[in-house]
């Protein structure tokens, strides 16, 4: 029974049931980030955007280049195609790693 004495309803299947494919896309996103240096991180965000992160300089971390990357990704500037694409080239990771 529900809480109104009808019947129960689970709400939760849209987060715990299949997942969609932007879920897919953001685990696999956050498998290639993974793969990434530092200096990947910034030269990624100064390729694809044309900008640095506008971060202070002197305590500029890995953390809040990829909190700008996802940030970035959330907005819809950045897709995954590109960072894919730019992992490849730099050598990142090879192809079989989308295998």
């Amino acid at each position: 029974m529900g809480l109104n004495g009808g019947p129960s309803k689970c709400h939760f299947m849209g987060l715990f049931g299949k997942s969609k494919p932007k879920d897919d896309t953001i685990e696999q996103m956050r498998i290639l980030l993974d793969n990434f240096q530092f200096s990947d991180l910034q030269t990624f965000c100064t390729e694809t955007l044309g900008v640095k992160p506008a971060i202070d300089k002197e305590h500029l971390s890995s953390i809040e280049v990829l909190d700008f990357v996802w940030d970035q990704y959330h907005k819809g500037k950045i897709q995954f195609t590109q960072l894919k694409e730019f992992a490849l080239k730099h050598h990142i990771v090879s192809e079989n790693f989308f295998e």
